[in-house]
């Protein structure tokens, strides 16, 4: 017949015939310090360009340039009634020029001083240091 089912070649230990098909690798309560150390360096990984990803001035600066690009066409296309309606300044043009100021200078900025990866933890400074009991 099919050997499928035969014992695992592992040999004995705390994982034979276990029907989980999991190991020390998906077992929480079996990881190593380092399986640890590197799971934790990914998340921080991870974390840190969550952040830089979702950096508030991406949002707010591509929202006003958005917005800004919207409201200008809406300056540029305004009828002589509607700039005579705001006194003679054409009101729609102005704000969407300033949004789009604002919008480009926040992105300038997030480019110029893009989010700090965050700094290294102590705990992690005193676990790589050779303990010498």
């Amino acid at each position: 017949m099919s050997d499928h089912h035969s014992a695992s070649p592992s040999g004995p230990g705390p994982h034979s015939g276990s029907s989980s098909g999991g190991g020390p690798a998906h077992d929480p309560a079996h990881y190593s310090d380092k399986d640890l150390q590197e799971e934790v360096s990914a998340l921080r990984t991870k974390s840190a360009t969550a952040a830089r990803l979702f950096d508030i001035r991406r949002l707010i600066g591509a929202l006003f340039v958005v917005y800004g690009v919207i409201v200008t066409i809406a300056g540029i296309t305004a009828s002589d009634a509607a700039i005579e309606k705001a006194e003679g300044v054409n009101i729609n043009l102005w704000t969407g020029l300033g949004m789009l100021a604002l919008g480009l200078f926040f992105l300038v900025w997030l480019k110029l001083r893009p989010t700090a990866p965050p700094p290294p933890d102590v705990t992690d400074a005193v676990q790589e240091r050779p303990q010498g009991d």
